[in-house]
């Protein structure tokens, strides 16, 4: 029997992890939720309720969640449910091949397409997007964005909060510090601060005091 689901998030980014969690066995989409906007609540989504932030409390013995929010505001809205008593759902897509020697922590979502190999431990709340590539012995902290197609090497340590763009590489043994943002297509050969975003080939330092969560 399936669990009831709820997306935390209403708009478009949670309509693609809806249409993802139809396609994993043990949870059923029950509905979403919304913190900013109460009108929002107003229409259901997809022809499921969207509840209020505050409904949560009466929900949290009988529901799991997933974030489904891509901007920096989503650690704010993943401590509201935790507030709540919100259980948190890990969420493998069947068509990703995830090493049965690796771990991956309440609230990550595994795209379809994305390869994870083994003896890798990922934190709680790491989005891992389409074919996105980790390799073996590598370790990602919680509330990390792994964009699509973006390929990390084995052993490597990469920092709570961090955000990996879209088609950036990173070699083996890097370190990325936590809340760093490596851009797009940049290709990482040497350690990454925390709260720096680096760009090019080989990716360098092109601003401070950003935070990838």
């Amino acid at each position: 029997m399936s669990e009831p689901l709820l997306i935390l998030g209403a708009r478009r980014f949670a309509l693609e992890v809806a249409d993802i969690v139809s396609e994993i066995d043990g949870f059923h989409l029950a509905g979403f939720v919304e913190n900013t906007d109460p009108e929002r609540c107003r229409e259901p989504l997809e022809g499921l309720p969207v509840h209020w932030v505050d409904d949560l409390a009466s929900m949290a013995n009988t529901h799991w969640a997933v974030c489904a929010f891509g901007s920096t505001t989503r650690r704010g809205f993943i401590d509201q449910a935790k507030a709540a008593g919100m259980r948190f759902a890990t969420l493998i897509h069947p068509a990703a091949r995830f090493s049965s020697k690796s771990s991956a922590g309440p609230g990550t979502l595994i795209w379809p397409g994305v390869v994870v190999s083994a003896y890798t431990v990922l934190g709680a709340h790491v989005l891992v997007n389409r074919g996105a590539l980790i390799g073996h012995h590598t370790e990602l902290g919680d509330g990390i964005t792994v964009g699509p197609g973006a390929n990390i090497a084995g052993a490597c340590s990469i920092g709570s909060g961090s955000y990996i763009g879209m088609g950036s590489v990173i070699v083996d043994s890097m370190r990325i510090g936590q809340g760093a943002v490596v851009a797009a297509g940049a290709v990482v050969t040497r350690e990454v601060p925390p709260n720096v975003m680096v760009a090019g080939s080989p990716a360098v330092v092109v601003k401070q005091g950003v935070d990838g969560y």
